[in-house]
């Protein structure tokens, strides 16, 4: 269970996660700094901001088969690309790092076109607030990549990311909502963004959320419960 107050958290808390300002937060999924983020995310309003601060969900997986359709070379690059993320805080002694691609997508093998290498999406790991900066793979005689290499997988990689970022941008795929006190808003963490406008606040009136993570494993387990089948 965790709790964000703009301007006064417990006194020994942790703040060294993005969400803990008065800026605005782009679209983006929790965790992505743990080997194996929530799947499912909880979000309580308590407090509202007296001005701003609207919140901001979107479908991971709509966007990624946009991206798919419209700029295949972006998806296969988002899905072949392994990126790190990372969380430091001094106060609790944590050093979080993870990593995956932006688009996990079942993958039908490594020789195949892109057009027929990737299936179905499963999960969308992406805060580029967290996100440090690429490295480039080795090359496939398993040395490290010639300068002529290096540079293409870098432009590859910044033709992908702003196409993503240019469809993340659009109200589309964008729900604005101006939650009220208690209402509370459910996501699979995996699949669904979120995000939030930049709001005024003081300390006697900051804004309060509150929430919590299920792991993706006791969410699978309980569709696999109610007899849905996974892949």
């Amino acid at each position: 269970v965790w709790s964000t107050h703009s301007s006064a958290m417990a006194e020994g808390a942790s703040v060294a996660d993005s969400a803990y300002s008065n800026d605005g937060l782009p679209l983006h999924t929790d965790m992505t700094y743990m080997r194996d983020p929530p799947g499912l995310q909880i979000f309580a309003m308590a407090q509202p901001a007296p001005k701003g601060g609207e919140s901001i969900f979107g479908d991971g997986f709509a966007v990624a088969e946009r991206l798919r359709s419209e700029h295949p070379d972006a998806f296969d690059t988002l899905c072949s690309t392994t990126r790190r993320y990372r969380s430091i805080c001094t106060e609790t002694g944590w050093h979080l790092e993870g990593r995956g691609p932006v688009i996990s997508a079942v993958d039908r093998g490594h020789g195949l076109p892109p057009a027929s290498r990737w299936g179905e999406v499963t999960a969308i790991r992406h805060n580029d607030l967290d996100r440090l900066p690429d490295l480039p793979p080795l090359a496939a005689n398993g040395s490290p990549m010639d300068e002529a290499e290096s540079d293409e997988f870098y432009a590859k990689l910044r033709y992908a990311h702003q196409k993503w970022d240019t469809l993340l941008g659009s109200d589309e795929f964008r729900l604005v909502l101006q939650l009220k006190p208690g209402d509370t808003v459910v996501v699979t963490n995996q699949r669904c963004f979120h995000g939030r406008y930049g709001f005024e606040a003081s300390r006697d009136k900051g804004r309060i959320v509150m929430g919590c993570y299920v792991s993706q494993d006791d969410l699978d387990s309980r569709f696999r419960r109610a007899g849905f089948a996974l892949w």
